[in-house]
């Protein structure tokens, strides 16, 4: 019987070079992280992207967040067997805009990760951001908690 130890620290190894390819705009490095079957709820533009239409996403996310400053990922949890795994954790990510101003929010993100041909992918992301039922706003302000 093998130790799932090492797998969970390949795991950990391949999130900070997911989180290193982004902060890099590498697509071709970010998409290398993926599943060719993968199915992404992000929290823009449309309710669900699958295979190369969410690298096309990706590739207009990293064109509009040019100055990007911040992507990182805070309170990492994560359960896994052998074969699967699922991250989550608060994001936050920021840019600066036409102004010189840094603008930023703080995110939830969900991934489900699996083992295939002895590769961690990412067959599922879910990012998101809290609203206000009443208003339908957006609530880009929150902070994570102190505790």
């Amino acid at each position: 019987m093998h130790s799932i130890e090492p797998t969970l620290s390949h795991l950990q190894h391949d999130i900070d070079q997911w989180l290193q390819a982004i902060k890099r705009s590498d697509l071709a490095a970010i998409r290398s992280h993926y599943a060719e079957d993968v199915r992404a709820f992000d929290a823009i533009k449309q309710l669900q992207f699958k295979q190369a239409d969410y690298f096309a996403h990706w590739q207009q996310c990293l064109e509009f967040c040019q100055n990007h400053v911040a992507f990182d990922l805070q309170d990492i949890q994560i359960r896994h067997s052998a074969d699967l795994a699922i991250m989550h954790a608060l994001l936050y990510c920021a840019g600066v805009n036409d102004k010189g101003e840094v603008q930023g929010c703080w995110m939830r993100v969900t991934q489900a990760w699996q083992q295939q041909q002895g590769q961690w992918r990412i067959f599922h992301d879910h990012f998101s951001v809290p609203f206000d039922m009443v208003s339908g706003a957006a609530l880009f302000n929150l902070q994570p908690d102190a505790a």
